[in-house]
């Protein structure tokens, strides 16, 4: 596509970008002295359109990447770059719907957003071993990981290979793209999750066959080199990973995942900041897409600690950088 096709999804986008959240907003979420101050604050904001005594943390924060999925898909015209934003969610749910047949229970309420594969539908056909009838890459992947499963009896020898997939048509779409930005933050969100991967295989023991079907094509980062550090155990790994571009990404993983996590949220909204300045493209879109997602997670997260007596401090730590 042109960028100038996308030039009325950009003024639109631009409009709700006015919309968002500020630091000063998000720094009064986080100071409110109670869970209702919060939700209440939130309300005045705009944010929320209601918010009574049996308000549902779960189901707010649904609404929200609803809306926002709803926003790009009548403003942005059908593109390729716009499917690739569900990727990860639309695997997530293919796992959990994998899952749930090998349990037999009901993965409704598993099932992320925002995705582009209905998952009432996604959920009858995993149960009825349609894998065939889910569009690709998720059939082949789907047939893959239930075999694998079946063959292991083992629910992780079907995560590996849906993550790996999942990886993989990430890759696929950021070299399909035209997109800079789109492939500068899908090669980053390859990476740094591969990071995380082998992280884990260095703390469970995993041996090199494991971890190298667990960690994916790489971009910045060399597979061979990462799984062969990965086996030498948690200190070798780390040591490696000090020596590329992911250093300070590297230093968190040792701290806590859950600051690793916000380091990789807040370097893609430091990649899409400059998206501020284009007017034409698929990259404004791209960017506000993160920065709401970043703006959702953070209101989770404040509203979560206040509901379960998280000190401020440690909410402090955790609510991701924003977009404006």
């Amino acid at each position: 596509m042109r960028d100038t096709d996308y030039a009325y999804a950009v003024a639109r986008i631009r409009a709700n970008e006015g919309k968002l959240l500020t630091s000063a907003q998000m720094a009064s979420l986080v100071d409110a002295p109670t869970f209702s101050d919060a939700v209440a604050a939130l309300r005045d904001a705009g944010w929320l359109d209601a918010a009574g005594d049996d308000f549902d943390v779960s189901a707010a924060i649904g609404a929200q990447y609803e809306r926002l999925w709803q926003l790009l898909s009548q403003s942005v015209p059908a593109s390729s770059e716009l499917r690739a934003l569900t990727l990860l969610n639309d695997f997530q749910n293919l796992k959990a719907a994998l899952k749930c047949l090998l349990t037999d229970s009901d993965p409704t309420h598993l099932y992320v957003a925002p995705t582009s594969l209905d998952t009432e539908t996604l959920t009858k056909r995993v149960q009825n071993h349609d894998f065939d009838l889910l569009p690709e890459p998720f059939a082949a992947c789907a047939r893959n990981a239930y075999a694998a499963a079946c063959r292991t009896e083992s629910g992780q020898s079907a995560d590996v290979i849906v993550d790996a997939a999942a990886l993989q048509a990430l890759s696929d779409a950021a070299n399909d793209t035209d997109c800079e930005l789109l492939r500068e933050v899908f090669a980053f969100v390859c990476d740094s999750t591969n990071m995380k991967i082998a992280y884990r295989c260095a703390r469970t023991g995993k041996d090199i066959s494991f971890t190298e079907s667990a960690v994916s094509a790489c971009a910045k980062l060399d597979k061979r080199l990462l799984c062969a550090f990965a086996v030498q155990g948690e200190a070798a790994l780390l040591a490696h990973l000090s020596g590329t571009p992911y250093a300070a990404g590297a230093a968190l993983l040792q701290k806590s995942t859950t600051a690793f996590e916000k380091w990789c949220d807040d370097s893609v909204t430091d990649m899409v900041k400059r998206a501020k300045y284009v007017f034409f493209g698929f990259e404004p879109i791209l960017a506000y897409y993160y920065a709401k997602v970043a703006e959702i997670k953070s209101v989770r997260i404040i509203l979560s600690g206040k509901q379960s007596g998280v000190p401020v401090e440690t909410i402090k730590e955790r609510v991701r950088a924003l977009y404006v």
